[in-house]
């Protein structure tokens, strides 16, 4: 979408807020708390895995490389995940596939509780994780297509703040929950959130900007448009973007709980507690960049934070020898995760928002989950690296990702307030 068109359809956006009735907007509500919930058991499920996966390589005498396929499975079958979800999502409607993609992972985590072998972990993994690409972007879209233009930035980030409650809920679980009941019992309280679906398919309305399409035979297009520059410049974009940022978090967060347990000698417990930590001030990034998106626009927020988190990043390696005593390090690394935090915050709008309603999910799902699948590669590169070099140089590496981040935001259009009726 060039700046000009965008231009053309920001003219209705000022009274695109005030023409939402009350009905209307208690369906925003709806529609958030729903896509909200499914988010934060989403990454509840990634993250409760690289905690839960210690005791059961234990148990199961994995080894690391065991243990570094199961954690890169389930973030490559999150990219294919993404792609299949988005397109059902703009076949069949957006409140048909988040209560179908919740239904999956929830499943995979159940089947997981039973696990006898490294072979049915892996494949249920893969199962589980193919639901949990589809979620974001399918409630993502949803929320995008039912709040108002005026605070849509802010909704959206607080959307993906959701992550973080569920990385701080994979932490207390972690480190009170899984020493207590063990890793089967564990995965089987895991699997609840499959009770969201009952709820969605109950009180969660479908997107009326789809339905219009629905009922003009508009929401199916030809399969010669996505491979038309128009869909595929944007993908494109978004995918190198969340990229950076992925990678970044992921090269230095997926084996961290590993690392602090085997090589700097913390209890599961404390590991849990630092990932507890990270949450936090992940959730603070994003509540302050839900804050800031709507006033100084996608651009500018998703910059300002990436080089919040590069400047943690530096802090953090040069005090690298404090992190077993804590002491001195705590607020670097908050500074680092909260630009993780805000950063990833700001994709849900900026993406969602330059891609047409009939390609919506499609183009912001594949492309952020794509992303998120390619960093599959970052556990593996991370657990072949940390035993010769260390851990400080990840973190370098992770700075270098944060700076270019900061860059490429000012290649996207700005869409801070303007319709997505296209």
């Amino acid at each position: 979408m060039t700046k000009a068109e965008i231009a053309s359809i920001s003219a209705v956006a000022e009274a695109e807020v005030e023409q939402q009735t009350p009905a209307e907007k208690r369906a925003a509500w709806r529609a958030f708390f729903a896509a909200y919930l499914g988010w934060v058991f989403d990454y509840f499920e990634v993250y409760f895995l690289t905690i839960v996966i210690v005791p059961m390589a234990l148990e199961f005498a994995w080894t690391p490389g065991q243990v570094s396929i199961i954690l890169s499975a389930q973030l490559a079958s999150i990219a294919v995940g993404g792609v299949i979800w988005g397109y059902l999502c703009d076949r069949f409607g957006r409140r048909w596939a988040l209560q179908l993609c919740i239904l999956q992972y929830c499943i995979g985590t159940l089947a997981r509780a039973f696990t006898p072998n490294f072979e049915f972990m892996l494949f249920f993994t893969i199962f589980a994780g193919i639901g949990i690409g589809g979620e974001y972007g399918v409630g993502q879209t949803l929320v995008t297509e039912t709040v108002g233009s005026k605070r849509r930035g802010a909704w959206s980030s607080m959307l993906y703040s959701g992550i973080f409650i569920g990385i701080v809920m994979a932490a207390v679980a972690g480190g009170l929950i899984v020493p207590v009941i063990g890793w089967s019992w564990s995965l089987i309280v895991a699997s609840l959130p499959i009770i969201l679906v009952v709820f969605i398919r109950a009180g969660t309305p479908e997107s009326k900007l789809w339905e219009e399409r629905k009922r003009r035979g508009e929401h199916i297009v030809p399969w010669s448009e996505y491979r038309s520059p128009a869909f595929l410049r944007p993908l494109l974009l978004c995918y190198v973007t969340a990229t950076l940022q992925l990678f970044a978090y992921y090269g230095i967060t997926t084996l961290m709980p590993t690392y602090l347990v085997s090589v700097a000698g913390f209890s599961l417990s404390k590991a849990s507690w630092w990932v507890f930590f990270t949450g936090l001030a992940g959730l603070a990034g994003a509540v302050a960049a839900a804050v800031l998106i709507d006033r100084i626009g996608r651009r500018a927020t998703l910059s300002a934070f990436a080089i919040l988190g590069a400047v943690g990043g530096l802090l953090v390696f040069s005090l690298w020898s404090r992190l077993e005593s804590l002491t001195g390090i705590m607020v670097p690394f908050f500074m680092l995760y909260a630009g993780f935090g805000a950063t990833a915050s700001v994709f849900g709008s900026l993406f969602s928002e330059i891609f047409p309603v009939a390609q919506r999910a499609t183009g912001m799902s594949s492309a952020l989950q794509f992303a998120r699948g390619t960093t599959f590669a970052a556990p593996l590169l991370a657990s072949a690296l940390y035993p010769s070099i260390g851990y400080p140089p990840l973190i370098i590496g992770a700075v270098v990702l944060m700076v270019l981040l900061s860059m490429i935001a000012w290649a996207f259009p700005d869409t801070t307030n303007a319709a997505v009726d296209y």
